[in-house]
């Protein structure tokens, strides 16, 4: 944690210096909302504070990727009080919330709650501030699956074959630590542009730090870390990618209904292919339901993205 915080620190005074000697200036309108220079430096501080995948980024790039961030978020936010009247105040202090706080603060790397407490209050971060974030995620992923769960279409059959067959011809199976970098793009020629200026962000500043840039999955958040994923969670396309590749290096674009996708392979392993039966299928279905309702949040996403009106000053 010390040398997040020792980068944060010095990434934070230069932009408490653009702040301090400049006016408060509008920067963007969003829809009925307006994001501001001091938005974009307490976003700034929020990001790098949370995430130190982005500690090496120069001014600007932090700047647009706070940006989008403020944006993507006013979308989503105006998307779903469409849809739901919610007391954000009553949510603050929920105990599904509390959760999703607990498991994020685990997941990159804090023992308990009163160190991430302390750490936040360290950087100048507000609880309160931190916890709307996640009231607004957490309705957004709410609302794909109201809109789209029954659209959700599952062979459990074809999962209960793969699985079969895997075990019968494998004692081992092959586990996998990746992490990812989607895109959407709608012919070949914009496909390749893009993944060419990925490949060239990639060879500059690294995958994760392009993850944040580029990717729109919400995994980008944690510079595409999807943690380990095992063969059977993924299709045959996606692992016939993957399966060659040594530690570190990363794969072609793989084309995919959720979009045009970059895999690095962080890590891999051999595990044991004697799994109970009944546990791994209900794990696998549920893989496959979130995956699916991914899709559908980042193409719904899109198309909301497309429809707001963004004006920048």
């Amino acid at each position: 944690m010390i040398k997040v915080f020792t980068c944060t620190l010095i990434i934070f005074f230069h932009f408490i210096i653009n702040v301090s000697s400049n006016e408060v200036k509008i920067l963007y309108k969003v829809n009925d909302s307006i994001i501001t220079n001091y938005d974009i430096f307490e976003e700034v501080n929020y990001l790098v504070s949370l995430n130190k995948n982005l500690t090496q980024l120069n001014k600007k790039q932090l700047s647009s990727n706070a940006e989008k961030s403020l944006i993507r978020e006013i979308i989503k936010k105006d998307e779903i009080n469409k849809f739901y009247e919610i007391n954000y105040e009553e949510e603050l202090e929920s105990e599904k919330i509390n959760i999703i706080i607990k498991n994020f603060s685990e997941k990159i790397g804090f023992n308990s709650n009163q160190e991430f407490k302390d750490y936040l209050k360290t950087n100048n971060i507000n609880i309160k501030d931190l916890k709307k974030k996640f009231i607004i995620e957490r309705f957004w992923n709410q609302l794909i699956f109201d809109k789209y769960r029954n659209l959700v279409k599952i062979d459990k059959n074809k999962i209960e074959n793969n699985l079969e067959e895997l075990i019968k011809n494998n004692s081992k199976i092959s586990s996998f630590s990746l992490s990812e970098i989607i895109f959407l793009e709608k012919n070949r020629e914009a496909i390749e542009k893009k993944s060419q200026e990925i490949l060239a962000s990639i060879k500059n500043i690294g995958f994760k730090d392009t993850a944040v840039i580029h990717s729109i999955s919400e995994s980008s958040k944690l510079g595409g870390e999807l943690g380990w994923i095992n063969q059977n969670q993924i299709s045959k396309k996606i692992f016939l990618a993957i399966k060659d590749l040594e530690i570190g290096e990363f794969s072609k674009p793989i084309i995919t209904s959720s979009g045009i996708i970059f895999l690095k392979v962080n890590d891999k392993k051999e595990i044991d292919a004697q799994i109970d039966k009944e546990k791994e299928m209900e794990r696998l279905f549920s893989f496959e339901r979130n995956r699916i309702l991914n899709e559908y949040s980042i193409i719904y996403y899109k198309e909301i993205e497309n429809k707001a009106y963004v004006e920048k000053f």
